[in-house]
């Protein structure tokens, strides 16, 4: 018996460096061994429940994870690797709690501190997602902190930080997917597309699946090479089909296309993954005011809640209703959120000399989203 613990620890070792060096199947063989040698050892539970939830097969990995922190509650990595797990079902609060909890058993794991900026950012407590990611930075992590917080500081537009978090964390391996459709979203936004297209390129060479084919497809269709952001945009849905941001995507091309009726079903399902999506809501409502459905527009409008895009194309919606005042109300809203140019257009158009004007004429917003991406990593025992 004894001897089958120690060749079982030997195989789970064995594994952490299959794995370490990319050899994902064997370090899977290794690990169902050991569990055959030894099912009452925690540890290669917690790393097989990993491996399956790099492969999106979550239900299968909290199983494995579940019967971890059963053999070992005192164990860090088996509540680590279910907050991971439930995150990415969306079980935020479960997350949360799985991931105290491994800080209970194990306060200087960085793993478990990564993960819990990661739930923060998704919960949209960034002052919270500093902390952490800050915190598994100084335990050691080996990037996805840094990814984190790289992504936090773009959305702050503090562009430069992020960009030296993002080049460290390359430093540390450039393969990494990652950091590249980051360093890609950090040029968009700083309005250099080419540069973008280069990154959104190299991450797509890495692996780093639909988020780079999606944010690669929205240049192309910016640039109105509509082809080739369409094969992106199936690609993208193909490895993600019920991805709100995909969805909304690909709908916003055929907005643009006017194929109005393929874009309302891909922007459903995108509302259908995320109801309070803002882009895909507003996206649907300028295709009810093409489709002559005003209160239907209004409505998504509204739930797109206060975008920009929104208050212009919602005073759109005012302006076929013939209430002109509340029309100028959305476009100077619109032009104070994000000094939107079409807002500008509209609002010129609205209050210049000529006493109504056909509401087909005004300029509406669709949007895309560009997606950067935050980072989880497991926590694997050796």
């Amino acid at each position: 018996m004894a001897e089958h613990i120690e060749r079982a620890r030997a195989l789970n070792r064995q594994a952490c460096e299959y794995i370490d060096q990319g050899q994902l199947d064997a370090a899977k063989d290794a690990l169902n061994e050991a569990i055959r040698l030894a099912p009452d050892l925690a540890a290669p539970h917690t790393n097989l429940g990993a491996l399956y939830a790099w492969e999106g097969e979550l239900d299968e990995a909290i199983a494995l994870h579940l019967k971890a922190r059963r053999l070992d509650p005192n164990l860090s990595a088996p509540h680590t690797n279910l907050g991971v797990a439930y995150a990415w079902q969306g079980k935020l609060d479960a997350a949360f709690q799985s991931l105290k909890t491994a800080l209970q058993c194990n306060p200087d794991s960085a793993e478990a501190h990564t993960n819990l900026g990661f739930v923060y950012i998704c919960q949209g407590k960034l002052d919270a997602a500093i902390t952490a990611s800050e915190k598994a930075i100084q335990l050691g992590d080996g990037g996805e902190a840094q990814l984190n917080l790289g992504l936090i500081y773009s959305w702050q537009g503090q562009f430069d930080a992020a960009i030296k978090l993002y080049r460290n964390a390359l430093e540390t391996d450039p393969t990494l997917a990652e950091p590249h459709n980051n360093l890609g979203f950090v040029y968009l936004l700083q309005g250099e597309p080419e540069r973008a297209i280069d990154a959104f390129k190299t991450s797509i060479e890495h692996g780093g699946g639909e988020e780079p084919h999606t944010n690669l497809g929205l240049v192309y269709s910016w640039q109105g090479k509509h082809d080739e952001a369409i094969a992106l945009h199936k690609e993208a849905l193909e490895m993600a089909p019920d991805s709100t941001e995909v969805q909304t995507n690909l709908g916003f091309i055929y907005i643009c296309q006017n194929r109005l009726d393929e874009a309302k079903v891909l922007l459903e399902g995108a509302i259908r993954s995320d109801p309070n999506a803002a882009e895909a809501n507003t996206n649907l409502g300028i295709i009810h005011a093409y489709q002559g459905n005003v209160e239907a527009a209004i409505a998504a409008h509204k739930k797109a809640g206060s975008i920009a895009e929104a208050h212009n194309n919602l005073g759109i919606a005012y302006y076929q209703q013939g209430k002109r005042d509340a029309a100028i109300t959305e476009f100077k809203a619109a032009i104070e959120a994000e000094d939107l140019q079409e807002a500008h257009t509209n609002l010129s158009m609205v209050t210049g000399s000529l006493e109504t004007i056909d509401a087909s004429k005004l300029h509406a917003s669709p949007i895309g989203v560009p997606m950067g991406v935050p980072a989880v990593w497991c926590e694997f025992v050796d």
